[in-house]
């Protein structure tokens, strides 16, 4: 990272073209810079509300991201398609050759009924981000959490399948996922914001980590330590996923980490 690179320039460029254009209608910030919480080498986590006037969706959001391009020196770029026909929406990826990396949402504008938690208004020309609102991943459903209780179990399982078949990186895989249930579900425990996101609303929160997990590492890239860390981490999981009636598949992990 460059010395002199600064995120914030980038969210002031961001605002000022958004404000002389017309048909933008908002820019939101999220990630550590939204929340307050950013530094130096902090990526500008942003949205972009645009209003069509007769244009077409995608002549707007190749002019958001020719500008995008003039904030600084690009070293390399990447649109993800995220939304729809009906509700299309763009995720533009920009690295600058001085370090700093804009993430821009680009959607249209009445896309977004108000202000998320852990955002923040830069610019909001109709005041659409005066009212808050809340997402789908705000919180975790009953259902989403019996979801990561069931996977959480039947991965323990994938564990030991391909541990015992010596498929040492496939059950590292497995073990991996399996934890970032564990994150998901002690999130929604915590009731912190967004526990899809795991170890990151934890961390965001300054909450601690499950009890136990650093014994879910394996100490070695061998199915016995593995097997030993798929235990450990059956241990940090069964709590939190008890009252998600997931008996049948946690007995069938739990024979076969018992096997192994």
């Amino acid at each position: 990272m460059d010395a002199d690179a600064d995120p914030w320039k980038i969210v002031d460029a961001l605002a000022e073209w958004a404000e002389r254009t017309p048909w933008c209608d908002w820019v939101e910030l999220g990630g550590s810079l939204g929340r307050g919480a950013g530094d130096r080498v902090s990526d500008v986590d942003a949205g972009l509300g645009v209003v069509l006037d007769g244009a077409t969706y995608d002549e707007r959001r190749d002019a958001a991201l020719a500008a995008a391009r003039e904030y600084a020196v690009v070293a390399d770029e990447l649109i993800q398609h995220l939304g729809s026909p009906e509700q299309p929406a763009d995720h533009l990826v920009l690295q600058y050759a001085d370090g700093r990396q804009l993430s821009l949402v680009v959607m249209t504008a009445d896309s977004r009924p108000g202000l998320a938690p852990g955002s923040r208004p830069v610019f909001d020309r109709s005041g659409r981000l005066a009212e808050p609102f809340s997402p789908s991943t705000l919180h975790a459903t009953d259902e989403a959490r019996r979801e990561w209780a069931f996977l959480g179990w039947w991965g323990l399982a994938d564990v030991a399948k391909h541990a015992g078949r010596g498929r040492v990186w496939r059950a590292i895989e497995s073990l991996h996922e399996v934890r970032s249930f564990v994150w998901r579900l002690h999130a929604a425990e915590l009731g912190v914001d967004y526990p899809v996101f795991g170890a990151v609303s934890v961390q965001n929160a300054d909450l601690p980590e499950p009890a136990g997990l650093a014994a879910t590492l394996p100490a070695a890239a061998e199915p016995a330590a593995i097997i030993a860390a798929a235990r450990a981490l059956g241990d940090v999981l069964e709590p939190l996923a008890a009252p998600h009636a997931v008996d049948g598949v946690r007995a069938e992990a739990l024979r076969r980490l018992a096997a192994a």
